[in-house]
Parts: structure tokens; sequence; C-alpha cells
């Protein structure tokens, strides 16, 4: 049995969306904490969130809790009044060996932070440590809740809508900046993004991240050879290699194989910079090319121009570039996204990596520095696509560049996006139609499915076998409706059921 058509209430009187009642009271919070314990690329990621904090508070004390190693690179983002760092190497050593140990070092930590009296806070990450610190100080909280004692975690809505697209990630269309971004009340006014550099024509810096934190996501090194040698032989460039000591012997092993005439336009500069000094060198770039790494999100955030090179578990609606005039290629063969453990690849390797050709890489480079602007006809293989990245009144999205309509799996992917912003709304309602998306067109090999995908939230009907990419846009549907149930919020998912079957008729109204 369907369970969607069996709610058959409305979203009449759905009430503004509070994860704690009262969290916003009658007074502004003077005291918050953000917690951000994770990766480089997740603090830059929650600098649009500090921004907007600072925006919705004006008057507010600002503390971020995040690891020690990052704390150089919290200069170059938005001011707060405090960072604090904690060495959470050290704390995963002790666990492993040293019980007590542990034990003290977060006993110390949450001595801390509760001799400071914050009155909000926001946990960032799903992780026991940081669950636990937001149970053990008390105090209102945004973001992953504790539940059970703080034994389990709880999700609000907004996050729970979020989760709910694990279950189907290729619909997934929020980028995770805009997810924190969303936690905070919107401000009267929102500064402008960082401007992107100009890119000049004539000897141009062109910085290159060879590695990514796994090998499903990291672009061959093969390939980036090649695009060194093209950037400097044919258009003049001086080419950085960026990365971490350990990676030091991938840009010895690029520059080895360059002929020796071309070796002096490459400089290896992985492992050379500290935190304070990558930004310092990205600032000097007039262009990054990287996969999904935290050197990525770093450039987007300093203004750099960025072209990003994503495959397997990437997903740049996800984790793209953030901000507006940025490029990706995006490898999506059929198996796309993947997991970075649990997916299988056939016997001769990831598929993916070789959906990015490094001459066409290069000819996208070099139209881009010559008019200014990245085409988006290249001849890709088929399962490959250029999008540009843009803003709209949500957050980030990603424009599609080639003349391919709209599939299945995007405008699917655009209702989940719209019904996810009516969710995060002070006062939900639908927003109003974006001009991008105005007049989606379903191509005729699609319109069965979404014709059954409405039938089923309609009417409850069943789904054929013979189309299983309609229960698989069920799945995030179906597990946020489970957790709503379950928190007695059953009202949020008639909204944003709603929403999300009133978009999906607009597109087929358009396609008859």
């Amino acid at each position: 049995m369907n369970p969607l058509p069996a709610l058959t209430e409305t979203r009449e009187g759905v009430g503004p969306i509070q994860s704690q009642p009262g969290w916003l009271g009658a007074s502004s919070p003077k005291n918050l904490l953000i917690l951000q314990l994770a990766r480089l690329g997740d603090l830059v990621q929650t600098w649009p969130l500090l921004t907007r904090l600072r925006q919705a508070y004006p008057g507010a004390r600002l503390t971020l809790l995040t690891d020690h190693r990052l704390l150089p690179l919290q200069a170059a983002g938005p001011k707060v009044e405090e960072v604090l760092g904690f060495d959470f190497l050290r704390l995963g050593a002790l666990t492993a060996r040293d019980w007590p140990g542990a034990y003290r070092l977060v006993a110390e930590l949450l001595k801390d932070l509760q001799a400071r009296d914050f009155d909000l806070m926001f946990n960032l990450n799903f992780s026991r440590l940081s669950l636990l610190l937001t149970h053990l100080l008390g105090v209102q909280a945004k973001g992953y809740l504790p539940a059970a004692g703080g034994r389990e975690f709880s999700r609000e809505p907004w996050l729970a809508w979020i989760y709910s697209l694990v279950h189907a990630r290729q619909f997934n269309r929020f980028h995770l900046t805009d997810v924190f971004r969303h936690l905070a009340p919107e401000p009267a006014w929102a500064p402008p993004g960082p401007r992107l550099a100009a890119i000049p024509r004539r000897e141009p810096v062109i910085a290159l991240q060879l590695a990514t934190r796994h090998q499903r996501r990291t672009w061959p090194l093969a390939h980036f050879t090649r695009l060194a040698e093209h950037l400097v032989s044919r258009l003049g460039a001086r080419v950085l290699l960026l990365g971490t000591a350990s990676e030091r012997g991938l840009g010895e092993k690029l520059r080895a194989a360059l002929a020796p005439a071309l070796r002096e336009g490459v400089v290896n500069l992985q492992g050379a910079t500290g935190l304070a000094e990558l930004a310092g060198q990205l600032q000097q770039a007039h262009l990054l090319v990287s996969g999904d790494t935290g050197t990525l999100h770093l450039a987007a955030a300093l203004g750099v121009p960025t072209a990003a090179l994503f495959l397997g578990p990437a997903l740049c609606f996800e984790t793209g570039p953030y901000g507006s005039g940025h490029y990706v290629l995006q490898a999506e063969p059929p198996c796309h996204p993947c997991t970075e453990a649990a997916s299988p690849c056939p016997p001769e390797g990831p598929i993916c990596l070789e959906m990015l050709p490094p001459q066409t890489v290069a000819r996208f480079i070099a139209v881009w520095l010559e008019t200014g602007t990245a085409p988006g006809n290249l001849p890709l293989p088929s399962g490959s696509r250029i999008y540009r990245s843009g803003q709209d009144d949500f957050g980030v999205r990603y424009q599609y560049l080639g003349e391919e309509p709209p599939r299945f799996v995007d405008l699917v992917g655009r209702a989940y996006r719209r019904a996810g912003a009516w969710l995060a709304a002070p006062s939900p309602k639908p927003p109003p139609p974006n001009p991008y998306e105005e007049g989606d067109k379903c191509p005729s090999g699609d319109l069965p499915r979404l014709e059954v995908l409405l039938a089923v939230l309609n009417r409850g009907a069943q789904v054929p076998p013979e189309l299983p990419q309609v229960t698989e846009a069920l799945r995030p549907l179906l597990a946020f409706q489970d957790e709503m149930q379950r928190q007695g919020q059953q009202e949020l998912f008639f909204g944003v059921k709603e929403v999300f079957t009133a978009q999906l008729e607009n597109c087929l109204s358009v396609s008859r």
C-alpha cells in the first residue's frame, strides 16, 4: 500500500516552523555558539551562516568551536568575537587507549563552554561529540538536536527534509551551505557575496588541486599532467600545484612527466603552505581547477573563479563551488551519484574517471580565458554535463549549459527544492516561481514517469514495476512523512507534499 494518499489533509493552518518552542522568544539571543567540528570545506561552507547570524542578531556575540588545526583559516572568514579550537585527533587517540583521559579532555571543554553562558547554539555536525555537548550544555539549540537523554539524534523538520533526500541523492538540489544558512532566521538585508576576480587573457596564474579525500572523487593524475602541459605551452600560464605534504609526490610526478622547458612554468607548493598561506596563494591565482575539496570551497569563498571536476560521489548540487559564475564539469554515469565505500565499480575501475577528458577541460579553460565565459557546447562523453552556478532567492543553483531539455530527475529535483524552500520559510507558503524554472517542459520520453508520479501523489495509484525511477522519486517524500509522523508534525508533511505536487503539475501542464 502506498501511504502517501492515505493522508488526505491539507496544509491549512500550518504555523511557523520552530525546532524548539519559543527558541527566538521575545528577545533576541545575545551569546551564540556555533559547533562546526568537521573538515576544512565544511568550515568554509559555514561562513554564510555566520554572516547571516551577524545580520540577524547585530548585537550578539558569536563564538565558533572548530578543529584547532583550522584556526588559522578563520582569519579569512566572517568576523566572529571568538574562535575556539579543540584537538580532535588527540581525543581520538585517547578514546582508543585512555578512556579516563578522553573523559577529562571532554569535561574540560564542557566546563569552558558552560562558563561562557550561551543562550543559543547551532550544532552543525552529525557526531557523537557534538550531540553530547549540545545535550550537556542544555541551552536552546538549532540543527542536530539530542533526544533520549542525549543518546540519540533528533532532526528539526528542515534537517529532516534534507536528510530524507539521502534516500535518493540524485534528486537533491540543496547545497550544504544553504542547509546551514537556512537554520538561521532571514535578516532584513543580506550583504552581497564575494565578487569573482577577473581572469586575464595573457599570463594567467592557474592553480591545480590534484588530490581529493577519495579516489572516486579524484581526476586522474595523467589528466592533470596533460592539462598542465596545455596551460603552460599553449596559454602561457603559470601553474601552481596546491595540496598537503602527503600529496607532494603527486606534484613531483606531474612535473617529471613534462618536458624540461615546461617544468619551469609549474610550481609545486604542496606541503609548503599552511592554511593562511593557502588562502594567500589562492588570492594570487586567477583560476582554480579542483575536484570536490576544501581548497575549492575556500577559493569560491575568496572570490576566485573555479572550474570544478566532479566525479563519483561528488554532486555539484550538494557541494559545488558556492556563489555565482563558477563552473562544474560533472560526470553523470547511470550509477551516479555513488558512495565512497558501498557502491561497486566495474573491475576496470570507476567509469566516471574517463568521462571528463583532459583535452576537453583544456579547451573549456581556453575559451573561458579568451571570451570571459565558458562554452556549454563542448564535445563531452555521453553522461557528462557542464553547469554554471548562480543565485536565486533561496541560495545557490546550478544551471545546465547544454541543449538537452530538463530530464525527469531534474524536474523532480526542482520540485523537492521548491517544497524545501516552502518548509524553510518563516511563514510557510509556496514561493513564487523562479524565472529560470518557468516553462519547464518534460521530454516526451519522460512524460509517462511524470504522469504516474502525479497519479501516485493524487490518487494513490501503484507504481508499475517497469518504472523504478518513479519509486526512487518517492523515497525522500516517504522518509519525510515517516519522520514527521514520529515527531507529531504531520501538517508539515501535508504542506511539502502539496507544494511538491503543485510544482510537478505545472511541469505536466506545460508538457501537454
